[in-house]
């Protein structure tokens, strides 16, 4: 991680909110879920991923990035089936986002990327960033998972292949680096595979096509992979080379969404 801390909205007072406001570009917004991860991971996954994503983040471009509080329902239908799972509809997860954004903006912030740690939430999001740019207009509005921010090849790099995606060696990789404490380190298994996963969600895949299958039919233990393989220098190159690209791709974005200071 830099030397720097990051700069976390939450933990500033209204002064020194005022004081910073000129030299932020860009303010994240961290949204996930509280969900199931299996037996290997805690609730909080895909909170606590791309918050802490957010951090080393800001902190790498300090004091360019600013981190709101972190929203951490997300639209989770799927993994109701399995206990613990908090899920928002999806009217309701984007209009809290309108409503934070449209808050931020008033305090003059005009650049909001949403950083997004739960797949669940990619369809829902597309609706509200075009929403939010109608109705709002900022300067620059998108979302983006953050792990998609990594380097392209370390999965073949180290040896992780077959399906993945929830509650696997990829995700429980990133989470040893980032956040050892919610890794289940004794209890951490293979998912329970159907046959389902193994056959007609391949169809579905290849062809982009949807379905609303609840997660239990896919996995009887609610993961995918072998957790069983993840290792720790695995997600820090995934993290590092993530941060090290989004800060690239945020500096991008500054520079092709100038801000009007008239008015």
């Amino acid at each position: 991680m830099s030397e720097n801390k990051p700069l976390i909205l939450a933990n500033l007072s209204w002064p020194e909110v005022d004081a910073i406001r000129d030299e932020v570009e860009a303010v994240l917004i961290p949204v996930g879920s509280n969900e199931q991860h299996g037996p290997n991971l805690a609730l909080s996954m895909d909170i606590t991923g791309a918050t802490q994503f957010c951090y080393r983040a800001s902190a790498a471009a300090y004091p360019k990035l600013l981190v709101a509080p972190s929203m951490p329902w997300g639209v989770s239908h799927h993994h109701m089936n399995f206990p613990g799972t908090i899920t928002l509809s999806s009217d309701t997860f984007i209009q809290i986002l309108v409503e934070v954004i449209a808050s931020l903006q008033q305090h003059g912030f005009q650049r909001f990327m949403i950083v997004n740690g739960h797949g669940g939430n990619i369809a829902p999001l597309g609706d509200a960033v075009v929403r939010i740019q109608e109705e709002l207009s900022p300067a620059f509005i998108g979302s983006g998972l953050y792990l998609y921010f990594a380097d392209a090849g370390l999965d073949k790099e180290y040896g992780i292949e077959g399906i993945v995606g929830h509650a696997c060696e990829w995700e429980t990789s990133v989470a040893m680096y980032m956040a050892p404490e919610i890794v289940k380190t004794e209890a951490l298994a293979a998912g329970e595979m159907t046959e389902l996963t193994y056959g007609f969600r391949t169809s579905l895949q290849k062809y982009q096509v949807t379905v609303p299958y609840r997660f239990d039919r896919y996995t009887t233990n609610g993961a995918l992979g072998d957790a069983r393989k993840a290792t720790l220098a695995y997600g820090k190159a995934v993290i590092d080379s993530g941060v090290k690209n989004f800060v690239a791709f945020m500096a991008e974005v500054v520079a092709r969404s100038p801000i009007s200071r008239e008015g």
